[in-house]
Formats: C-alpha cells, sequence, structure tokens
C-alpha cells in the first residue's frame, strides 16, 4: 500500500479492485506456464517426426552420385545428377540442423516463476486485502513478463525448426522427383 503526503498528514492510498486484478494475474500466469508447457508437448511431437524423416533421408542420401557426375557426358545429365546430390545433402544437414534445434529446445532453463515460499511471510497476513493484492499483482506481473519473454523465444525456435523440416522435406521431394523421373 502506497502513502500519499497530503499537507501534514500521510493518507494510505487504496486500490479497492487489486483484489479482482490480482486474480486476473493469477489467470494470466496460469495460462502462460500452460502455454509453455504445450511448447514442451510440440516439440517431443515434432522430434519423434523428425526422428522418422531423419532415418529415411539419411537411408535415401546416394553417394555414388559423386562418381555419376564424373562419369556423366551429356551437359543435362550432369545438372540433373548435380541438383540430385546437392538437394540431398542439403536435406540431410537440414533434417540434421532441425532435430539439433529441437533437442536444444528440450533443455529447460530456469525460468522467473512466481515464488510462493514469499507468501507465507506474517507481515503480509497483517495488511490490508488491498495492499496484500498489490503486492502479489507485483510479483506476478514479475514471473508474467519473463514468461512472456521466454515463450517468445523458444516458439521462435521451435518455428526455426519447423522451417528447416519443410525446406528438407521440399528438398527431398525434389530428389524423390529427379530419381524416379516423375
Amino acid at each position: 500500500m502506497e502513502e500519499k503526503v497530503i499537507g501534514e498528514e500521510k493518507q494510505a492510498i487504496q486500490y479497492p479492485s487489486a483484489e479482482f486484478v490480482q486474480q486476473a494475474c493469477f489467470e494470466d500466469y496460469h495460462r502462460l506456464i500452460d502455454t509453455y508447457d504445450k511448447i514442451y508437448e510440440k516439440v517431443n511431437v515434432t522430434l519423434a517426426f523428425c526422428g522418422i524423416i531423419l532415418l529415411v533421408i539419411l537411408g535415401s542420401v546416394n553417394y555414388t552420385y559423386v562418381a555419376d557426375i564424373c562419369r556423366t557426358k551429356s551437359n543435362l545429365e550432369l545438372f540433373s545428377l548435380f541438383i540430385l546430390l546437392l538437394c540431398s545433402v542439403a536435406s540431410a544437414v537440414c533434417i540434421i540442423w532441425a532435430v539439433i534445434q529441437l533437442l536444444l529446445l528440450m533443455r529447460s532453463k530456469t525460468l522467473p516463476v512466481f515464488d510462493s515460499i514469499d507468501i507465507r511471510n506474517e507481515e503480509i497476513y497483517r495488511w490490508n486485502p488491498d495492499a496484500a493484492a498489490v503486492w502479489l499483482i507485483d510479483k506476478y506481473t514479475i514471473a508474467i513478463t519473463g514468461l512472456r519473454t521466454a515463450i517468445a523465444e523458444k516458439q521462435k525456435r521451435y518455428d526455426s525448426a519447423v522451417t528447416k523440416i519443410m525446406v528438407a522435406l521440399l528438398l527431398y521431394s525434389i530428389v524423390l522427383i529427379i530419381e524416379k523421373g516423375i
């Protein structure tokens, strides 16, 4: 609770809606924690999918194309083999890079969270409800700010890994089209 000096006497500033705002902060905090957990779930599913794709792509990379390039007599065939080799290697690199990014996303960092131990301070129980709610709002907003930053960073890195997966799949599709002559 803040105090305001009017003339010679101090008056306590009241926040009658602080208890309602505190509840909104509490709900926002839990929504963000849930969002953070959902990112881990998405990473797990994507990582499992990438494991399968990685095996398929690495299993199909044919390094004999390098030798075939040296024996090619036609410019069109040379170009085709070069594109095939380039797309094959680029696809493998992209999917491996995406898997590494996803594995790094699985590591957890220390998050700024609401420390419920702070609330066990007996002095807080002596405060009026408005002052205690303002104190809680402050604690929640500090944690919420840190959570939003962490979520934005993780989501950005997850999106980057998904982009690499998409590029790997497109490159692999080109490899299949060239090999099968579709």
